[in-house]
This record gives structure tokens, C-alpha cells and sequence, in this order.
């Protein structure tokens, strides 16, 4: 079965004509997403869109510039060029157009210049003009204020307001394509580590990678430049070559729930409607770069231990490779959930040396108990699933998000929470663990006996054509609503 979604185009004549573009993609393709926002939503669009079957780099068949032959060719066969106003046309079907070469729209030498995935990838990669790829270099991609060095009617390179080294900046149409390319490569590569002039917009986290300002930008770029019929059709032309696809083109307003307006709303793959979210409260909430707080490190047999140690930076630290490498110790935290019905837990780690290895559940878990016995080794506990990072290249992973685990079910219990961590001659690998944060939803109290039927809360969004969700008592015009059209 075929999922479709639906971008709107304006064509504008002496009237506005509203036009559907359809995208396509598999059933069950996003199911990963649904029901998440922010961090965790971003870690499952990583894992949905990751892998790849990239083309060779360069021309000739089944290299680059064969798959821009699909990818970027008008209809009457000129080279779809972002980066300049020049009209150049295929001579051949694997070969560049004189006076064009491949940029990447994230420099290479972000990440090290290697050539991993990210150095092939088509939705990366731009056909360009040569003069323009080469003004370019590895800038930045921000709003030129000042010092303008370059400027082709297409994108302008010159001085930003909020970074000392140039930037580059594309002209408004092309806005909106090159804002959901860079969430695309901060989510697909959120395993990299950027360095170089990357790090004027980007930070080596899993969420949200982008600094402020650029975070403020893009969103922004992303609304006023909507996606558009030349969008939808590379995101299907390189899903089928690559078998990976641009979910922020799939989805236009998928963005806000990653990074912008809706954050506090959980994204739905059908959009109809939106649960209204309970406010929370903080029930445990340790940086771990200050001391361990609430937690403490013990041995099997429910003695002290000191494996476990507060990093000023890292946060918690196991590493047992300087003790002899043999270790088998619990961070343990008692958490009182008596007084709420619900309950999530979520932090930070990263793991180290462990190239090749996957650690979770078999030398490093999370777990829980509401019948601690004194001692872990005595205790029975239920292993939390838990995203860990995919082993590093080497030495350390980036840090990761654990994703947002429920603890639904000891919702009302006073529990122990843990942090399992072993290692033997053979295997002793790094964990570092920060941000740890329980929240919880407060049981009603007060009235306990009345009864009644129970409700749920739905707000039926209302987007505008840039697909940003608006007031429905205060919006006129055009606007869509359960992903049908109507005129106020």
C-alpha cells in the first residue's frame, strides 16, 4: 500500500489556483515516528532514513552525475542549477554539463572530509556552476548582512551578524529546499562529528544539532519557502535511487515537531488531530556533572562501590579499564512515583572504545524495580528499552539520546532505577551518562469517587499554506484542516 502526502503549490494568473502535488512513499515507512516529538522523534527519523544506497562520486554510469540526470534535468533538458542563474543542458547522461561540477550542500570538510555516506549522498549533493561551487567553499549557509564578496543572483557570499567567518546565502526560492536539506543531513548524520566551519551552525549533540540562530533560521526559511512540485519530485527521484527519502519533504510541518512550534505535541503520520498534552512535573532531574545527586554506585552484593564517578563535562563516568578492566557495578536512584500516573524517563550517554561492539543489554542496561531486596544481585528487574548509540569508529560515539522510555506501569510505586554497568579482562568499554530526567503526570486527587466518562482532549489542527499550524477562529483565506482544503 501507498501512503501519499500533499504539498501545496501556488500558481498565481489572474487568479490564485491551488494545486496538489502528490508524494509517495510505503506503508508503514514512518510508523517509527509516530507519536513522538523533539529528540526522540529525530533519533526515529535517523533510524527510518539512514541507510542508503549512494551512487559512486564523479561522472559515469551509476556515479553522481547519472543521478542527477534524473534528479535535477528540466524537461527540456537543462541542469537544474541552485547556486546560479546560468542555463546549461545535458550533452550525455552521466556526464556534467560544461562549466558545472558537484557541491555538497554540507562542505566535506565538516566532517573530516571522509568519504562516508554523507560524501555520496544525493540529497547532499547539487549540480553547480563551477565559479559559484568554488566562491561557496565550506561557509556556513546564513542571512549576508554586510562585506558582500560575491553575488551571481543566486546566492551571495559576505559577512553574517552571527559569526565572525563568511557565509553563503541562496537566493529566496531556493531557501526552503537548502533549509530541509540541512535537517535532513543533521538527522540522517547525527552520527558524524562536525568540525571546521561547520561548527558556526552546528553542535556535536544528537539534539537539537543545530545552534540557535541557525534553528531560528531554517524553521523560518522553512515556512516562508513551502515545499514546491521541483522539491517533491528529486525527494522521489533519489528515493528511487538511494531507497531513502526527505521526510521534511514528505511531511512540511514535521519540522516544528523536531525543532519549532510544536515540540510539546507528539507528530502523528495522519495529522488529523493532536492530543492535547498533560503537564508534568519534574521528579528526578541530574545533570550528573556536579556530583552524582540521588544516585549511588553499588557492588552485586549491595555494598559501596567506586567504579561510578561525576565528571564535570561528561557527566556520570563507568570506564573500568584503569581498575583492573573486571566490574559489575549499579548506579541506583529510589524514585517515588507514588503520587502520579504516568511517568517517562530520558538522558543523554554516549559509549567508548567499544568499536564494533554493541554494548545494550549485554555489558551495559537500564533497569527498574518496585521490589528492591538490598542487594541488585538479589533483586528482580525489568530491563528498559533503551536507544543506545551505534558503536563507535573509535574511541567515543556523539552523545545520544536515550529516547523516552515509559514507565507507565510503576506509575503509583515507589521503584529503583538503574544504571547496569560490567566489563571482564576482555571487554571493558566506556559509558558516560548526563541529563538523566524523570517526569511524571500527577494522579488526581481530592475527589477520588466520582465517576463519569472520560474524554480525551483533541485539537484539530489548522495549518496555512506554508504548513504552520494557525488559530482557526482567526484564520481567513485558504487553509487546510485534517489535511482537507478549505476557503474562509
Amino acid at each position: 500500500m501507498i501512503k501519499r502526502r500533499y504539498a501545496v503549490v501556488f500558481v498565481w494568473s489572474l487568479c490564485a489556483v491551488v494545486q496538489f502535488v502528490s508524494a509517495t512513499f510505503p506503508d508503514g515507512y514512518y510508523d517509527k515516528a509516530n507519536g513522538k516529538s523533539k529528540a526522540a522523534l529525530k533519533s526515529a527519523l535517523h533510524d527510518i532514513i539512514r541507510t542508503a544506497s549512494v551512487l559512486g562520486y564523479g561522472g559515469g554510469d551509476g556515479r553522481t552525475w547519472s543521478g542527477f540526470y534524473v534528479t535535477d534535468r528540466t524537461a527540456d533538458n537543462y541542469c537544474i542549477d541552485r547556486y546560479s542563474t546560468n542555463r546549461r543542458q545535458f550533452t550525455t547522461v552521466n556526464k556534467a554539463p560544461s562549466g558545472m561540477n558537484i557541491e555538497h550542500s554540507f562542505a566535506k570538510s565538516w566532517w573530516g572530509g571522509s568519504e562516508v555516506q554523507a560524501y555520496f549522498d544525493l540529497f547532499n549533493l547539487m549540480p553547480s556552476d563551477s565559479e559559484a561551487n568554488s566562491k561557496k567553499s565550506n561557509y556556513a549557509m546564513g542571512e549576508v548582512t554586510s562585506k558582500i564578496s560575491y553575488d551571481n543572483g543566486s546566492i551571495k557570499i559576505g559577512n553574517c551578524n552571527e559569526v565572525s567567518n563568511k557565509v553563503w546565502e541562496p537566493e529566496d526560492k531556493w531557501k526552503g529546499d537548502f533549509a530541509r536539506t540541512y535537517m535532513y543531513m543533521v538527522t540522517c548524520y547525527s552520527d558524524l562529528t562536525w568540525r571546521s566551519n561547520g561548527l558556526d551552525q552546528l553542535e556535536n549533540n544528537q539534539w537539537p544539532t543545530f545552534n540557535d540562530w541557525t534553528m531560528e533560521m531554517v524553521l523560518r526559511w522553512s515556512r516562508q519557502d513551502p515545499v514546491d512540485e521541483i522539491e517533491i519530485a528529486r525527494n522521489e527521484a533519489v528515493y528511487g535511487i538511494q531507497g531513502n527519502r526527505n521526510p521534511f519533504v514528505d511531511f512540511p510541518n514535521l519540522c516544528e515537531y523536531v525543532w519549532g512550534d510544536s515540540v510539546d505535541y507528539a507528530f502523528t503520520i495522519e495529522g488529523a488531530s493532536t492530543v492535547v498534552p498533560e503537564e508534568t512535573v519534574d521528579i528526578v532531574d541530574e545533570a550528573m556533572t556536579g556530583g552524582l545527586g540521588i544516585f549511588r554506585d553499588v557492588k552485586p552484593d549491595g555494598t559501596e562501590g567506586t567504579l561510578w564517578r561525576s565528571d564535570s563535562k561528561y557527566g556520570a563516568v563507568a570506564n573500568a579499564y584503569s581498575m583492573g578492566k573486571v566490574a559489575d557495578n549499579y548506579l541506583l536512584a529510589d524514585v517515588d512515583l507514588t503520587d502520579y500516573k504516568s511517568a517517562k524517563l530520558e538522558f543523554v550517554h554516549q559509549t567508548g572504545f567499544n568499536v564494533g561492539v554493541d554494548v545494550k543489554d549485554v555489558y551495559f542496561s537500564v533497569l527498574v524495580t518496585d521490589d528492591y531486596c538490598d542487594a541488585p544481585q538479589e533483586t528482580a528487574w525489568e530491563t528498559l528499552d533503551v536507544d543506545f548509540p551505534v558503536a563507535p569508529a573509535s574511541g567515543w560515539t556523539p552523545e545520544s539520546s536515550s529516547g523516552t522510555i515509559s514507565l507507565d506501569v510503576f506509575a503509583g510505586r515507589q521503584i529503583v532505577l538503574a544504571f547496569h554497568y560490567t566489563s571482564n579482562a576482555d571487554a571493558c568499554y566506556g559509558w558516560e551518562i548526563r541529563d538523566v530526567k524523570v517526569v511524571g503526570v500527577p494522579a488526581v486527587t481530592g475527589i477520588d469517587d466520582i465517576t463519569g466518562t472520560s474524554h480525551e482532549v483533541v485539537v484539530h489542527k489548522v495549518f496555512d499554506l506554508t504548513g504552520r499550524r494557525v488559530n482557526p477562529a482567526k484564520t481567513k483565506g485558504v487553509f487546510i484542516q485534517n489535511g482537507r482544503l478549505y476557503i474562509r
